[in-house]
């Protein structure tokens, strides 16, 4: 079978409780959010965790840009993935945009007989960007959150996105950013969808620090944080502080891994690396997550021209699910 891409098809072969103990700054900021706020979030993310009793090993379209869909989901659920994250951005095949009712009815169809759940939907919304208006992403958020409706078996996919700014504009964008974000998720709420940000070391929200503070400020239960502990070990954390601090505002998960380059930094495959899978996945289960933990391969790698799709989905299948085994979790 030939998989179908803009460059003349590629051969797919047959086969909120900080530990007591953690005395530092992440627990003290931990602990600024409320457990009422915390608890009423779980009871919002029921339909998601109740659909992934264990934790499963999902992989993002994002990397698979140069595939249509059919095939990017063929080729997850072949590899052997328990679900998928589908990319909303505007140049991405699954955008909502390029993807009429029957398209929808036809994914979500295709999706039911792999047996791929969807836990998210990924956007790249910007707060406060200088070149977007609030409306244009909030008519973004709203109809990434449509597709994720309208295409998983059975529950609201998060909503994923980063925040963008720099992160020296911190103090100048974080109360403006507070205002443009309670509207993505009073929209978001509306629709029973929560939204998940990621922390990014290249912008505002960069730190654990911070995204408790806009957790807490924001005060919803559909605002919630992803945890790419990437991000987080270029700011400088240790992965099991950081996991202790954040993983209870956290109900999604990342993985892939970064290196520091001179004066900047580059994402790479999971397990390329410094991160200890093995002591992640472990932790997972020590600290009793359930949910989805998501591969996302950066533009760093699947922009180059040597990137290899089906290779790179099944290394990481291999690397994640082994690690996932050797720490003990459970498997949808």
């Amino acid at each position: 079978m030939v998989l179908g891409d803009n460059r003349g098809g590629v051969q797919l072969p047959a086969e909120m409780n900080v530990p007591e103990g953690l005395q530092s700054p992440l627990a003290q900021a931990a602990a600024k959010l409320s457990r009422r706020s915390f608890v009423g979030g779980l009871g919002v993310l029921g339909t998601a965790r109740a659909e992934a009793p264990a934790v499963g090993l999902a992989f993002g379209t994002y990397a698979l840009w140069m595939l249509r869909w059919e095939d990017s989901l063929e080729l997850i659920s072949r590899t052997g993935y328990d679900g998928v994250e589908i990319a909303a951005m505007p140049d991405w095949p699954t955008a909502p945009e390029r993807l009429s009712r029957s398209d929808r009815a036809q994914m979500r169809g295709h999706l039911g007989d792999l047996g791929l759940h969807v836990p998210a939907v990924l956007e790249s919304l910007h707060a406060l960007h200088p070149a977007r208006s609030g409306q244009e992403n909030l008519d973004r958020l709203r109809r990434a959150i449509d597709l994720g409706s309208d295409i998983a078996p059975g529950g609201h996919p998060f909503l994923e996105t980063v925040l963008g700014r720099k992160p020296d504009e911190w103090e100048d964008v974080k109360n403006g950013m507070v205002d443009e974000i309670g509207k993505w998720v009073s929209a978001a709420a509306s629709r029973k969808t929560v939204i998940c940000f990621k922390p990014h070391v290249s912008h505002a929200v960069n730190n654990i620090e911070r995204s408790l503070w806009l957790i807490a400020q924001i005060a919803s239960p559909y605002f919630r944080c992803t945890f790419d502990y990437s991000h987080l070990w270029l700011a400088g954390y240790e992965l099991g502080p950081a996991l202790e601090a954040l993983l209870p505002a956290s109900p999604y998960l990342h993985l892939k891994d970064a290196a520091r380059d001179g004066n900047g930094h580059r994402f790479l495959l999971p397990g390329d690396g410094e991160t200890d899978y093995p002591t992640l996945f472990g932790k997972l289960r020590e600290l009793g997550f359930r949910g989805y933990a998501t591969v996302e391969i950066s533009s760093h790698l699947h922009r180059d021209d040597a990137f290899e799709p089906i290779q790179a989905t099944r290394t990481c299948y291999e690397r994640m699910s082994e690690a996932m085994e050797r720490a003990g979790l459970a498997r949808p």
